[in-house]
């Protein structure tokens, strides 16, 4: 099967999201996950219910919601939900909890009751059931999940090294936050083995969804110059966990990035973009001419990836999906 092109971005109103939904659809992305920001966006799960109702084959996810607002019980329920609306089109996003959890104050999901919460989710979606603890209000015992269609794929998104290792051992595919550069993939894959083979499970099983910034412009220095500022902060995201992808010949530079990026100014302002040097646009986006943008996903094909996670900048998301869907995929699929 050729390689498939998932849209990733955050929706302000119902009517923006179906619409945004059902052009994705008929330009032939395979899914669009939106963002699980409760202050900023309309609340995804509904949003979800609404696109799959309006439209017939392109699925839906979350990039990604989180277990600090979400107990995994509601999640599997949610998801079983959705997936009976949209006949076998839902998957689960899920991540430790960023954005929508620090700006009101709030903690991450440790790594450890994360990966338990997982498997809480997964043994819900796959009829196995959770065993609840004897209690003053009743005795032990397993708990089914009755309604919504079952199973749902889960995908967490992961960059570093341990949460590589927990979507090896639990999870059916991973957003890598770590971009699209070749050698980071293969450094991920391993870590996702590693994790697969400690649960006796198949590394191959584990579908890896490489996820960065797109922008497309007949002029490719202009498409690189207008995704500068906004990727910057997937990059700062990414090495808050680990310089360990870093090339040797990049590391000071990337230093300095990091030193300098404030996290509390407006997304696209929160570093120089003279910092944001060419490493890491390469790293973190596919952004030129549609030739260029082919030509990388080739070279991804060719890795075996099977499905980007793609986020057009929110300036013009509309017009950047478009340009991808009428002039990158002819050509990736020539």
């Amino acid at each position: 099967m050729a390689i498939q092109f998932c849209l990733h971005g955050s929706a302000r109103t119902i009517k923006e999201a179906v619409e945004r939904a059902q052009q994705a659809e008929s330009l032939g992305f395979e899914a669009i996950f939106f963002a699980d920001s409760h202050m900023n966006n309309v609340d995804c799960y509904q949003v979800m219910a609404m696109c799959a109702v309006h439209t017939k084959k392109i699925r839906f996810g979350t990039a990604v919601t989180n277990m600090v607002y979400r107990d995994p019980t509601i999640t599997a329920n949610s998801f079983a939900t959705l997936n009976e609306i949209s006949d076998g089109r839902a998957i689960i996003g899920m991540g430790t909890g960023d954005g929508p959890v620090y700006s009101l104050g709030r903690t991450a999901t440790r790594l450890a009751d994360f990966e338990r919460g997982l498997e809480t989710i997964r043994d819900l979606l796959h009829d196995r059931g959770v065993v609840v603890p004897t209690g003053k209000e009743r005795a032990s015992g397993t708990v089914m999940l009755k309604v919504g269609k079952r199973p749902v794929p889960i995908y967490i998104s992961a960059e570093g090294p341990r949460t590589l290792r927990v979507a090896g051992r639990v999870c059916d595919g991973v957003i890598l936050g770590t971009g699209f550069d070749l050698d980071v993939l293969e450094w991920a894959e391993s870590r996702i083995a590693e994790g697969a083979r400690e649960a006796g499970r198949n590394p191959a099983d584990v579908d890896i969804m490489p996820a960065g910034m797109i922008y497309v412009d007949d002029d490719g220095d202009l498409a690189r110059k207008r995704v500068r500022s906004r990727m910057a902060n997937r990059a700062h995201h990414n090495f808050r966990f680990t310089y360990e992808t870093v090339p040797a010949e990049e590391l000071a530079r990337v230093k300095i990035f990091m030193e300098h990026f404030d996290i509390a100014k407006p997304i696209e302002q929160r570093v120089d973009p003279d910092l944001v040097t060419d490493y890491l646009i390469r790293r973190f986006t596919i952004a030129g001419t549609p030739a260029e943008c082919a030509a990388r996903v080739k070279r991804l094909e060719a890795a075996g990836v099977k499905r980007l996670l793609l986020t057009p900048p929110n300036t013009n998301y509309n017009k950047t999906m478009e340009a991808w869907g009428r002039r990158v995929i002819p050509l990736c699929r020539d």
